[in-house]
């Protein structure tokens, strides 16, 4: 008679800040047993904030509105006058906006994709999982992203304010190699959305949802990751097709 497994041992938050990156799956086994978050969020969040304000001071969201009225067809043919009128309208809205999303921007879309993914899983994948497993999955698995943002900053501070780019500041995605008025906004946006962090949070997210249910293959998790997220990356391209 086989004898029964033990429990995975509980690690420490620095052991699963770090074995996210080096060894996940044991991560995922201890947050299967006893979810938690708050970390992830707050450092994310964190990132998220130290990003923004060092944007604003290097680059200025009035200089990025103003990359982007020009560089529009719809608005780079109206008058100098009325295009620094929305310019300036444009910064003010901007600026607000964006620290708004830098702080609720990872808990809002935290929640929203465990939602979505917990329904896809249960539903479709007949696992059994409580939100709280499929909300912990999802934080730990969005880590890479602060990566992305602390390399981000590097090249933002080294790089001249007048090429940075906010959508595409590293050249790991498509887009970055892409000219947007060449192929057009849904090619750029689709481009701008195949990037390697993106890749490598989709194949965490697999790997902690088939590793909570247990019996759900990685591969059966990965086609329910990717089905969503596939999703929206197209209805995101084409809204930034019809609005050029």
């Amino acid at each position: 008679m086989p004898e029964p497994q033990a429990p995975p041992t509980s690690t420490s938050e620095d052991g699963r800040l770090a074995g996210i990156f080096w060894e996940p799956k044991p991560v995922f086994e201890d947050l299967a047993v006893k979810p938690r978050f708050w970390v992830p969020l707050v450092l994310l969040t964190i990132l998220s904030l130290v990003y923004l304000t060092s944007f604003a001071r290097v680059v200025g969201f009035e200089n990025l509105v103003r990359r982007q009225l020009e560089t529009n067809p719809r608005t780079a043919q109206l008058p100098a006058e009325q295009r620094e009128r929305a310019i300036q309208q444009g910064s003010k809205i901007a600026t607000p906006m964006a620290y708004g999303g830098g702080a609720l921007g990872v808990a809002v879309s935290s929640l929203v994709i465990a939602a979505i993914l917990l329904g896809s899983m249960n539903l479709v994948g007949g696992a059994k999982l409580r939100y709280p497993q499929a909300f912990s999955i999802t934080c730990y698995s969005l880590l890479p992203s602060g990566l992305a943002t602390i390399l981000s900053l590097v090249v933002m501070l080294l790089k001249d304010p007048a090429d940075f780019d906010l959508r595409s500041p590293l050249p790991l995605n498509v887009g970055a190699f892409l000219d947007r008025g060449a192929v057009g906004g849904f090619l750029y946006s689709l481009g701008g959305s195949l990037d390697l962090f993106s890749i490598w949070a989709i194949l965490l997210l697999a790997l902690g949802f088939s590793t909570a249910a247990k019996k759900m293959p990685y591969g059966k998790a990965l086609v329910l990751v990717v089905l969503p997220w596939g999703i929206y990356v197209l209805l995101k391209s084409a809204l930034a097709g019809l609005t050029g």
